[in-house]
């Protein structure tokens, strides 16, 4: 029987994979979702590549590798994120949910990708 070490990095992985399909497949709304605004052809290829393909590639490199190594780099990353975020809440003066819950967000997926070295 799997536990808490093996399910919840890999319930995070695909979280990451399902964010990169859905940042991929609409970029547009993707974009707008995280008040972006692509301006030309090149804008939309930054969304697909940076919000898509990005996020969709460190998860299936999680997935695919099964690796505490690969989970633990892609949960620091996820964590460094939640407090740049943070951070720029208070010196940008960018209070809102969508901040709050990315936040919260990139923490949760950081914590759990990181569960997977206590299983090494």
């Amino acid at each position: 029987m799997y536990e808490l070490s093996f399910w919840a990095p890999n319930i995070s992985a695909v979280f990451f994979v399902l964010l990169g399909i859905f940042g991929f497949v609409f970029p547009q709304l993707a974009a707008a979702f995280v008040g972006l605004k692509p301006i030309s052809a090149e804008g939309i290829s930054e969304m697909r590549a940076t919000i898509g393909s990005f996020f969709l590639g460190l998860g299936i490199a999680c997935l695919w590798l099964q690796s505490p190594i690969a989970f633990t780099t892609v949960g620091i990353a996820s964590i460094i994120a939640a407090i740049a975020r943070l951070l720029s809440i208070f010196i940008d003066r960018s209070f809102s949910i969508k901040n709050a819950g990315g936040v919260f967000t990139e923490a949760a997926l950081g914590a759990m990708l990181l569960l997977s070295s206590l299983s090494s």
